[in-house]
């Protein structure tokens, strides 16, 4: 879904005679002598919008598929549900334990198990969906599956042929339990073959609401209700007849075979779930973010009205009280234990993050910095577009330049800062005034806030957009601490936020925005792939770059004084940080197998993990799509210092390896030695600087300035201590070797604030400032 610098684009754009044409068409057109372009249809502030695109700048997908509820809004794309709006026929959905489709000949479902497959020199661990069971009404044949009702982390599809006449299943992350009706016939259940007979309903003395079998040594039951029949008509088939008055029937993939367990299912059985939704708030003074997760439910026979709710990984190395767990599965999250209940609360230390560092002491260091900063303000201008002018590429060019002006401020070097701020205001109303080619669009059929022109499909399916709009915000975020003027809904603060309502509404049921749009709220991260068109689900690879989101969001809401954004911001950003440190970084070791034998996850899909991007399997670009863009909210890759360092001695064999393998691609032997050195420096700044190379390659999203001042830092303050928390959003933490502490604390707001550190330390900050205190 991106491209590598080292393409033959990145080389053509930046010989010297194509860069100077573009830098000077760029500076006519941003000088007003642009063809004239209609006016945008609605006005927002200074800015303004269209309501559709313009010909030849892209298709939305439209979201066809869709009944009952989902019908009237917006479409809830980057789900692990998202295929079931797009497609006739459904992709495999990860539910986990579970996994689910939807096709012509019913909807299927599986307990997966664990495979590899051999990728390009490197095994992928997967656990594939395999149909067990498939479910199929015999009155009537089904048209397509739709999405009929989702929730956070529930949704219904439902398989229709015409009027009252669909078979819908409800299916939702972390449950071992499907939930079905069907209109009208009987429900035959095909098997993919049948080892045992667990419970047998058709046999005298049987429970008839149940029937349970082992199929190629996994345990499934079907929990029908009272007044059921059924019969075998196959070895490998049975038949279900329904009551007129109760259309409906559970199904659930047993961790065992066993009589005690199929009871404890039973018991759960008909408590059929509605709804399921996650509250979070933030304890300012304590550091603390704390969310729940709610699982609303109907008797569907009997009262009971307790489910099984499965919690992951990330779940359990944060619930807050004690869980009971008698079953559990493997899956490819590491295990999932099931506790009876209806909710359980999880609470994180928000480990804070401050929006530039402090100047640097050391004179010869602080002159280093400032020799750089000359040549890289020369430059600034060429930080946009450097591999494409959409929203992907101008957006890591308002990053950099965002990340230059606070190496500026932090120099004292306050004309250049206002320079850059200038240009950053200049880059965001091109796009913003929609005046020029570059425009916003806001759709209202699939409910959408798009830039043209698109990258990486962000318009044709939907892809990535708090990757390119992470940027966005948080660059706009820099300009609000320096210009609260610009950032009012007067000015371009309505636009902004636009662009995150695009990616984090809070609200539910709206037509304009779908909720979170990104952002999976049980399994704790986001989603890249709007369509999810993927056997293996949909996925999500620079997990860094999400990250920027959220902390941009916590950022522009405290700037801003959005107090409910913020605290999302937090909730986002402490989730997301969770998930990549069990996922893709398995610091616990929990849930990537021995086998595997890389270091760590690159990529996660619903149902599977894999060493590789998108656009290329060269271990330095692998490495460090889950690092950048480093800017000061970065820190929290430092979380476990031993563990950088370890990833960091595992990169030269991997490239020794690519290189084996015959790759000659033409990529630089340095390409991103600033983004692997900088992350080095979270473990060691003496190891990050020995990696660096003044002259060496540049990542597109960044400078020299700015890693050079980063690594300086690092090497004057230590590495971060996250232990230590503050009272404030905006602050963080350094240790050096000797075990001295940098503390940093900013305030965005209006009048002073104290702000008391868990070590004891306080810090006095006026208003809009940085402190720092050694």
């Amino acid at each position: 879904m991106r491209t590598s610098d080292a393409t033959p684009l990145g080389r053509q754009i930046r010989t010297f005679g194509r860069t100077a044409r573009v830098a000077a068409l760029c500076t006519v057109l941003l000088a007003g002598a642009a063809p004239a372009f209609a006016a945008p249809d609605v006005t927002l502030g200074l800015g303004g919008y269209f309501t559709q695109l313009k010909r030849g700048d892209g298709t939305l997908p439209v979201a066809e598929f869709v009944t009952g509820e989902a019908v009237g809004k917006a479409a809830p794309t980057n789900q692990w549900y998202s295929s079931v709006m797009f497609q006739r026929w459904s992709q495999p959905l990860h539910a986990h334990p579970m996994t689910y489709r939807a096709t012509e000949e019913g909807f299927e479902l599986g307990l997966p198990t664990k495979r590899f497959a051999n990728v390009g020199g490197s095994l992928e661990l997967s656990y594939p969906h395999v149909p067990a069971i498939v479910v199929a009404p015999t009155a009537f044949q089904p048209a397509d599956a739709r999405l009929s009702k989702f929730s956070d982390w529930l949704a219904q599809v439902s398989l229709t042929a015409g009027p009252g006449e669909s078979l819908t299943a409800t299916v939702l992350h972390g449950s071992p339990f499907s939930y079905y009706e069907c209109s009208k016939g009987d429900v035959r259940f095909r098997l993919a073959s049948r080892d045992g007979v667990l419970a047998d309903p058709t046999q005298a003395g049987a429970d008839p609401r149940v029937a349970a079998v082992t199929i190629a040594g996994r345990s499934y039951a079907v929990f029908a209700p009272t007044g059921a029949s059924w019969q075998w008509t196959q070895p490998t088939e049975l038949v279900l007849r329904l009551p007129a008055d109760a259309r409906y029937f559970s199904i659930a993939g047993l961790p065992d075979a066993n009589d005690a367990t199929l009871r404890d299912f039973l018991a759960v059985a008909y408590a059929f779930p509605t709804d399921t939704r996650v509250a979070w708030s933030y304890d300012e003074a304590a550091s603390k973010v704390r969310s729940v997760f709610t699982v609303q439910t109907v008797a569907r026979e009997g009262s009971n009205l307790t489910t099984f709710m499965g919690l992951y990984p990330h779940h359990w190395s944060s619930v807050v009280s004690e869980h009971p767990s008698k079953y559990g599965y493997e899956s490819v999250r590491g295990r999932i234990r099931l506790v009876p209940g209806n909710s359980f609360t999880l609470e994180r230390t928000y480990a804070g993050f401050v929006p530039m560092w402090a100047g640097l002491e050391d004179p010869a260091s602080k002159e280093s910095v400032d020799s750089l900063l000359v040549g890289d303000r020369a430059k600034a201008p060429q930080l946009f577009g450097k591999m494409g002018r959409g929203t992907y590429w101008v957006g890591k060019g308002l990053g950099a330049t965002a990340q230059l002006m606070g190496v500026a401020e932090a120099a004292g070097n306050t004309k250049m800062r206002d320079d850059l701020l200038a240009l950053l205001k200049g880059r965001f109303e091109s796009w913003f005034d929609g005046k020029r080619s570059t425009y916003f669009v806001q759709d209202s059929r699939i409910g959408t806030f798009v830039g043209v022109p698109q990258e990486y499909k962000s318009i044709d399916a939907m892809n990535d957009h708090h990757f390119h709009y992470g940027y966005w915000v948080m660059a706009a975020a820099h300009v609000a601490l320096r210009d609260p003027e610009w950032a009012s809904p007067q000015q371009w603060g309505g636009m902004v936020g636009k662009i995150i309502a695009d990616i984090a509404t809070d609200e539910r049921g709206r037509a304009d925005f779908p909720f979170l749009r990104n952002f999976d709220a049980y399994e704790g991260h986001s989603w890249a792939s709007g369509d999810a068109n993927f056997d293996a689900g949909n996925n999500q690879e620079s997990s860094s770059e999400a990250v920027n989101a959220w902390a941009g969001l916590v950022l522009w809401g405290e700037a801003t004084g959005d107090r409910r954004l913020r605290d999302l911001g937090m909730f986002l950003l402490t989730s997301e940080i969770a998930s990549i440190n069990q996922y893709w970084f398995d610091l616990d070791r929990q849930v990537l197998a021995p086998e595997y034998g890389k270091p760590f996850a690159s990529m996660v899909f619903g149902g599977k993990y894999a060493f590789n991007t998108w656009w290329t399997q060269e271990p330095r670009q692998i490495f460090g799509i889950n690092l950048l863009p480093i800017t000061t909210a970065s820190t929290y890759l430092g979380a476990n210092p031993e563990y950088v360092r370890s990833l960091v001695a595992a990169l030269p064999a991997e490239v020794k390896a690519y290189n084996a393998r015959g790759n000659t691609d033409g990529t630089p032997p340095d390409i991103w030695q600033d983004v692997i050195a900088s992350y080095a420096a979270l473990g060691d700044p003496d190891a990050g600087f020995a990696l660096w190379n003044r002259r060496g390659a540049v990542e597109s999203g960044e400078t020299r300035s700015h890693t050079l001042f980063w690594l300086s830092s690092l090497k004057e303050m230590g590495t971060p201590d996250l232990s230590v928390t503050a009272d404030t959003p905006l602050y963080a933490v350094f240790k050096d070797k000797g075990g001295a502490r940098t503390y940093l604390a900013y305030n965005a707001r209006n009048a002073a604030i104290k702000v008391t550190f868990s070590t004891g330390k306080s810090i006095d900050v006026p208003a809009r400032s940085l402190v720092r205190s050694r």
